[in-house]
């Protein structure tokens, strides 16, 4: 993540005028200030990110629920704003909420870190997403090819799995839900 802020705002941006930014804008609001992602384009995690929202597709047609991708902003306060990689609305969890409303957390975040993210993801982001009570936060880092699942457990998250690009990934809060990892971490040619 880049640290500039684009402009030289003299107010504070709200969560109100972050969502009626234009489709397509990539900055995300932090501390009441826009910043400007820095642009991802790899195609190892492009292809993460494909393949996750896909098999969470799939999964979601026969259990219910809705996955969403980068582009859909989540609320974790009035001067915050993100936009995960892939999050998930489980069927359970009521209407996916409308940009307007300001409600409704993700039940499932998964962040594709990049090396200009890692930290951005892995702590402020883990920190974010554990105050709005995302239950679950899967780190894929497609250059280490691993995957790690946190879970909030009544306080921070805590780490139940963390793999490599060998086997399958099998949460138990998805049943039937089989990511094989080595397709995960190699993009086609």
């Amino acid at each position: 993540m880049s640290s500039s802020t684009v402009g030289a705002a003299k107010s504070l941006v709200t969560w109100r005028e972050f969502i009626e930014l234009p489709e397509g804008d990539t900055r995300e609001l932090i501390d009441g200030r826009l910043v400007e992602l820095e642009p991802v384009t790899s195609k190892p995690h492009e292809w993460a990110v494909t393949v996750l929202a896909g098999q969470l597709y799939a999964w979601a047609r026969e259990h219910g629920g809705m996955p969403l991708t980068s582009s859909y902003k989540v609320r974790i306060s009035d001067l915050r704003g993100v936009m995960p990689d892939v999050q998930f609305y489980r069927a359970d969890h009521g209407a996916v909420p409308d940009k307007a409303l300001d409600k409704g957390a993700p039940d499932l975040v998964v962040e594709v870190i990049s090396p200009s993210s890692v930290r951005y993801d892995r702590v402020v982001k883990l920190n974010w997403y554990a105050s709005i009570g995302t239950a679950e936060y899967w780190i894929v880092d497609p250059i280490e090819k691993t995957l790690s699942r946190l879970v909030l457990d009544g306080g921070p998250y805590r780490i139940v799995e963390a793999m490599t690009d060998a086997g399958v990934f099998e949460p138990d809060t998805f049943a039937g839900l089989v990511i094989d990892l080595n397709e995960l971490f190699t993009p086609p040619v």
